[in-house]
């Protein structure tokens, strides 16, 4: 009789061990995309409330509701209302944030930079994008906040932008004297406030995409050329 193969025990336990966590990884990852399923669709039916609503009028019952997710289930995913509106219009807070850093911060542009070719241009598309891709975030952030822990983000961010923009001031006052660096900062905070309110007035007044990127073409060129007149002013 031929000889039977000898099974051996260790390989035989490795083989189902192997099995076994292959099944159970397969079973993680398919666990991990529901959870971001669900989580996804609760942010997407809170978003389409908010937009509707506002955050004030806005009940965790009724992005339960909306979205099949049952209120103690939202608390899995979100510590509250307000972190699943912050949550929702992160992208677009992290975005200005971002900017006016890249802008501002004289480690990363020198103020002859604000006048090379093309950089109006970069500019403008740079505020174009975030209108294109940001624009329901954007009316949530600017028009349905209230009530929420970012109710007052343009008051808070234009002081802070205020505050940066005077530091970087002061860095390219030392780097070039014989510019004009004597602004009231009250005066740089009013340039602050109006990006924010052109923003405010692109989504009022259902401005296009197309018209839009006009309009920050328009308003970069506008504002470039003047911050330009007054630094120079004393070489002229």
């Amino acid at each position: 009789m031929p000889s039977r193969k000898k099974t051996n025990n260790r390989d035989c336990g490795i083989a189902v061990l192997d099995g076994f966590l292959q099944h159970k990884n397969v079973h993680r990852s398919a666990m991990q995309i529901k959870k971001e399923d669900i989580e996804q669709q609760i942010a997407q039916e809170a978003k389409r409330i908010f937009l509707k609503k506002g955050f004030a009028q806005t009940s965790m019952r009724e992005i339960a509701e909306k979205s099949g997710v049952g209120v103690s289930n939202i608390y899995n995913y979100y510590g509250g209302k307000d972190d699943l509106f912050c949550s929702i219009v992160a992208p677009v807070v992290n975005e200005f944030k971002e900017m006016i850093d890249s802008y501002h911060n004289p480690q990363n542009v020198d103020v002859t930079q604000q006048w090379m070719p093309g950089m109006a241009e970069k500019t403008a598309a740079e505020y174009s994008s975030i209108m294109h891709r940001y624009r329901d975030l954007l009316t949530l952030l600017l028009f349905k906040s209230a009530g929420s822990s970012l109710a007052h983000f343009k008051e808070e961010f234009t002081d802070e932008a205020t505050e940066m923009v005077l530091k970087y001031m002061d860095a390219m006052k030392q780097k070039y004297p014989a510019l004009k660096w004597d602004f009231s900062p009250f005066f740089i905070h009013i340039n602050a406030v109006q990006l924010f309110t052109l923003l405010e007035e692109i989504i009022m007044h259902k401005i296009s995409a197309k018209e839009a990127e006009r309009i920050f073409a328009e308003y970069v060129n506008y504002h470039n050329n003047g911050w330009k007149q007054l630094i120079y002013n004393n070489l002229q």
